[in-house]
């Protein structure tokens, strides 16, 4: 994946939170066969309307408002992934800034960070707040410190019939479950030690291996690629170097983070990217849109809102360290590793599990996937360390 162009600035259509946007995810759907929705998120959250993203003309208002002294979001609420449930029933996540730090006068607005839930009952207009879903395991500091749980997307995997939410922990990014069917607050789990297990609200998480060290970063974005049936992910690192992105087919084992676009130096930045398609930020059949926000220079009190287009013109994986070879139908092995191999089919569903962190000495390997692959294309899955291999397969009968 690369950028195919050179980007634009998005106008504005009468947001009074434009100088300082994007400011996080942004969710862009449609509401029917001639108006598109964008949902402005920043510490209060905005909805418009048009014929799509450029044309944004009908501005709605300020929907979702920071909460009152001594809240969980008495910074701010931005509204960051949004989903009709129907036509009157929205569902919205949204993070939350503490800024109150007792004694300290916070005038930089720093923040501890979570994440919540929301409902809204007539389209989007007004919306009832339920509570934090996502907090961090850390005590917060005395002293005004950034930190907590934020800067995340949620999505809706639709296969596995559950909600993702890929939030920032200390370490890098990682990956919270629900399988509620509104996400509602208190069912939601935390992945550690490979499991969804870690309560969603105090519970401690793992980073995903490839967020982890110089490609720890925050503010994901992810949508489905209908044309190769594959999840891809862009985020913002923390060191500046710009825009990465990884790829995924089950959504819990990604790529190796690569540079999408390269942030040309101090004092410019690139931050808070979202993937977005002509009509969804949740699907793309064909043309991919790269939002974000780019600073000429981080030290004026304003941004530019740029969309680019992306080309994917197909996919490649790393070399593993250990250099196992996967071909259609087998694993050569030629040194001793630990090894997982998993066979998933086009939806991401597991169909089975070969190895599972598996010390496998030099040798040809054979895993029977006849007796598992489904009709059409299947994917089988290598991990070695933090490495991942991916094997497309096709069964016509």
């Amino acid at each position: 994946m690369e950028v195919d162009n050179e980007s634009v600035v998005i106008p504005n259509p009468g947001i009074p939170i434009y100088p300082g946007f994007p400011d996080g995810h942004i969710s862009y759907f449609r509401l029917n066969d001639s108006i598109m929705i964008h949902v402005w998120p920043g510490y209060e959250s905005y909805i418009t309307s048009g014929p799509d993203l450029f044309h944004q003309d009908s501005l709605w208002g300020m929907v979702l408002h920071k909460g009152g002294v001594g809240s969980y979001d008495n910074g701010g609420a931005w509204l960051y992934s949004v989903f009709p449930i129907d036509s009157a029933h929205w569902l919205g996540f949204y993070h939350a800034e503490d800024q109150e730090f007792p004694g300290y006068d916070n005038t930089m607005k720093i923040a501890w960070k979570s994440a919540a839930q929301c409902e809204s009952f007539d389209g989007g207009k007004t919306w009832k707040k339920n509570g934090q879903f996502l907090t961090t395991w850390l005590k917060k500091p005395e002293k005004p410190t950034w930190g907590g749980t934020g800067d995340f997307s949620v999505i809706r995997d639709s296969a596995n019939n559950r909600w993702l939410a890929f939030y920032v922990c200390p370490n890098g990014l990682g990956i919270a479950q629900s399988t509620d069917p509104l996400g509602i607050p208190g069912t939601w789990f935390k992945l550690n030690n490979g499991k969804f297990c870690s309560p969603g609200l105090q519970g401690k998480g793992d980073a995903l291996p490839f967020s982890k060290g110089k490609f720890a970063g925050g503010n994901p974005s992810l949508i489905f690629y209908k044309p190769l049936k594959v999840w891809f992910m862009v985020y913002h690192d923390w060191k500046e170097q710009g825009i990465f992105y990884s790829f995924s087919y089950d959504l819990e084992n990604w790529s190796s983070a690569r540079l999408l676009l390269k942030n040309k130096g101090e004092p410019q930045r690139l931050w808070y990217p979202t993937l977005l398609s002509q009509n969804s930020d949740k699907f793309c059949n064909g043309l991919l849109n790269l939002a974000y926000a780019q600073w000429d220079d981080v030290n004026l009190p304003y941004r530019n809102y740029r969309i680019a287009k992306l080309k994917v013109s197909g996919l490649t994986y790393p070399q593993l360290k250990s250099s196992p070879i996967l071909t259609e139908s087998a694993l050569h092995i030629s040194d001793t590793s630990r090894v997982t191999l998993s066979l998933f089919d086009a939806t991401g569903r597991l169909l089975k599990i070969y190895f599972s962190e598996t010390l496998l000495s030099p040798g040809i390997y054979n895993p029977d996937l006849h007796s598992y692959m489904g009709k059409g294309l299947n994917y089988l899955i290598l991990k070695v360390d933090d490495d991942i291999q991916i094997k497309q397969l096709m069964r016509w009968e």
